[in-house]
């Protein structure tokens, strides 16, 4: 099927759920995840003139449902709105939350207050992520269970979600495996930031560029369990393209104590033109091998 195909698929899908502002109520009959509390946070974002109109669900989880829509300037942006009238997912989000230091004496007092806290964190996430050089959704705002921030699209076409990478498989495993230890890297020691769930479940492929969302969970590095979510983010994306894709993956331990070591550096932290951080004029598969 080709991008043309998948172009009118998707619009022919969505285009019977195309809002403009003076009828956003009228949302609410349509996806249920637009209860009066989300109309009234997304009304307060269309008067912010930070959201024009409002299109279908492009992606579904467990916590969230993202929504496409564009901006007053005609760009596509992607609305992921936080459930309000379930917590399924807060039990196995708290160790996340309550061991942040951002959040130390925060009261939270019931579940909608927990579900904007969360919304709050993986925007404050993205921000850390994105200014460190990882390629993330770029934030934009939030406004109570709303996080606004870049659509990542399909080869650049407007409204087509792009795939992840355990649908849509990157051509070059062996280059996309390195490109995502550099994007580890850089959110551990630029970020000071962890992903903590990362797997090729929110790794996304667009045809040109691997993209890592759903930054929820991400932890600061001063977490009490930041060494443990480290390796095992490692030891999944070890796990993915070494068993998938055949790769030869570096060692998940060795790896592990590298970025620690890594860590601790206090000098000038420059790049080489391929993107790898150097440290003492080293890149990090400089200083596996040389272990």
């Amino acid at each position: 099927m080709g991008t043309h195909d998948i172009d009118r698929i998707i619009r022919e899908r969505v285009e019977s759920r195309r809002f403009r502002i003076k009828d956003v109520d009228q949302l609410k009959t349509v996806d249920d995840v637009f209860n009066q509390y989300t109309i009234d946070a997304l009304r307060e974002l269309m008067n912010r003139r930070v959201v024009d109109e409002v299109y279908g669900p492009v992606a579904q989880g467990k916590e969230a449902k993202v929504i496409w829509a564009k901006a007053p300037d005609g760009t596509d942006i992607a609305l992921k709105i936080f459930y309000t009238s379930t917590a399924q997912f807060i039990r196995g989000r708290y160790k996340y939350l309550l061991g942040d230091p951002r959040f130390t004496g925060v009261k939270i007092t019931n579940t909608r207050k927990l579900i904007e806290y969360w919304c709050r964190k993986e925007f404050s996430n993205l921000g850390d992520a994105y200014n460190a050089g990882v390629r993330v959704p770029k934030p934009i705002t939030f406004n109570r269970n709303i996080l606004v921030m870049e659509f990542i699209s399909y080869r650049g076409v407007s409204g087509v979600p792009a795939p992840l990478i355990k649908d849509a498989p990157p051509e070059d495993p062996e280059s996309a495996y390195l490109t995502i230890i550099k994007y580890i890297e850089k959110a551990f020691i630029l970020g000071r930031i962890i992903h903590a769930d990362l797997s090729e479940f929110n790794i996304v492929n667009t045809g040109d560029e691997l993209v890592i969302i759903d930054w929820g969970s991400a932890v600061k590095t001063n977490h009490p369990n930041a060494v443990e979510f480290l390796l095992r983010d490692i030891e999944n994306i070890n796990r993915y393209f070494n068993k998938e894709l055949h790769v030869k993956t570096l060692d998940g331990k060795a790896l592990l104590n590298a970025l620690l070591r890594r860590y601790e550096y206090r000098g000038d932290v420059k790049s080489d033109e391929d993107g790898w951080l150097l440290i003492n004029d080293k890149r990090i598969i400089d200083d596996l091998t040389n272990v």
